[in-house]
């Protein structure tokens, strides 16, 4: 299969040299990112359109948004999906958060490697996060299915208020949930001929 790394006619306001930018990072995941496990081995095409190109429509909302928030949480972020490419093409700090240290480690490695300044890889609990922080705008690719997260946002709807949280869905169906949340799904391509679904929630 021949590699085409191209930005679909979504990221025309974004696309100015993104591509070079976000190539180091697809080149580590299909090499490191294989070798220690944080991905299970795929194709150089698959690897761009599934984990850095669907990574790219969370910035595409973020900028829809008008997302304000200082920091960016990346909860399960696992090989940095969709955290890194966020921060490639972003001023925004994005915090990347994994339970598993050895996950942390690589990240860091590659932080490093590419002079990442606006990262941060770090060891903690995602749940805990999620009941902690406020005025906070989180991500996540495939951390927590929605309604276990509005299960857990209902804990503590006072803090949540003031957060964003933008997540992978499985589905073009989906409920509003509760009277509480305010849900709006986003349909993209990811290539030619293949779309995926992205939601935001915030409560009301």
């Amino acid at each position: 299969m021949t590699f085409d790394p191209q930005i679909p006619s979504w990221g025309k306001d974004f696309s100015n040299n993104v591509v070079e930018k976000l190539l180091p990072y697809h080149s580590w995941l299909s090499s490191t990112g294989v070798k220690t496990g944080l991905i299970s081995p795929k194709n150089d095409q698959f690897i761009w359109d599934e984990f850095i190109v669907h990574s790219l429509y969370f910035y595409k909302i973020m900028l829809e948004i008008n997302c304000s928030t200082e920091d960016i949480y990346d909860l399960g972020t696992g090989a940095g999906i969709p955290g890194i490419p966020l921060g490639i093409v972003s001023n925004n700090n994005v915090k990347l958060i994994d339970i598993k240290q050895k996950r942390v480690y690589e990240l860091e490695r590659f932080l490093q490697s590419q002079k990442l300044s606006n990262l941060q890889a770090i060891k903690a609990d995602a749940q805990i996060l999620l009941k902690q922080q406020e005025n906070t705008t989180f991500v996540m690719r495939c951390y927590i299915p929605k309604n276990s997260l509005v299960k857990t946002l209902e804990k503590n709807l006072e803090i949540n208020k003031n957060n964003t949280y933008i997540i992978s869905s499985n589905s073009k169906n989906y409920d509003q949930l509760t009277e509480k949340f305010h849900v709006k799904q986003e349909k993209f391509f990811i290539n030619t001929n293949e779309y995926r679904f992205i939601d935001v929630i915030t409560v009301k």
